[in-house]
């Protein structure tokens, strides 16, 4: 009795494990016939059947991630790099990234450090760190910038009282102040912005595209 009740519970488990499989290998191919809605729900439905299932939980965030719904990717690739399976390391790359989609700056650059701790040659990553650092570098200055001249404004006003007597041309230039390092800062904050556009960041890895383990990164 006791041998039979082993066989059904093992074939059970077995069952189930191939329905996850099964799961994987569909979400896979909606993945990568860009269904990311349909590929979500597969790997939903294996991450019950298997809620410790790396594969499942990272399919599940790439999925979302191109839904733009940065929200349940970032639930699902923490799950999956709290796993610190295989794809922990790319699992913390892509968290970076929708913390980052998510506006979420200093979450994205705490993933991307914990990534390089794992992976110090993912140039990549690197390249998203630096990116980010720049524009909060950037935008530092652009605060302190602005509060520069917020703080010079009173005499600004004062001087522009007292201005009589002054040439046109300096009655002007102090009415309409140019600084070109402002101007500078402002265009060097686009440039930024505008490389953080076209170096769209490292796509999610396709997981159960072609077998079920296999794992690839977009480059």
């Amino acid at each position: 009795m006791r041998k039979w009740l082993c066989l059904v519970l093992l074939f059970s488990v077995s069952s189930a494990y191939g329905g996850v499989r099964v799961d994987l290998r569909e979400g896979g191919k909606l993945y990568k016939d860009q269904k990311y809605g349909q590929a979500l729900d597969k790997y939903m439905e294996a991450l019950q059947k298997d809620p410790q299932n790396e594969n499942a939980s990272f399919g599940a965030g790439a999925a979302a991630y191109y839904l733009k719904d940065y929200a349940s990717a970032e639930k699902a690739f923490e799950q999956t790099a709290e796993q610190e399976g295989k794809l922990a390391q790319d699992a913390l790359f892509n968290l970076g990234n929708a913390y980052y989609r998510g506006g979420n700056s200093p979450k994205a650059i705490d993933a991307y450090r914990q990534a390089l701790v794992k992976n110090p040659q993912d140039l990549e990553a690197i390249h998203n760190l630096q990116l980010i650092l720049q524009q909060q570098d950037q935008q530092n200055k652009d605060n302190q910038n602005q509060q520069n001249q917020d703080d010079a404004s009173p005499n600004q006003s004062q001087q522009n009282q007292n201005g009589q007597g002054q040439s046109p041309d300096e009655q002007q230039q102090r009415q309409n102040p140019s600084n070109p390092q402002d101007a500078m800062n402002k265009n060097d904050a686009d440039r930024v912005m505008q490389m953080a556009r076209e170096n769209e960041h490292k796509k999610p890895t396709q997981t159960g595209a072609a077998q079920d383990n296999s794992v690839e990164k977009d480059w």
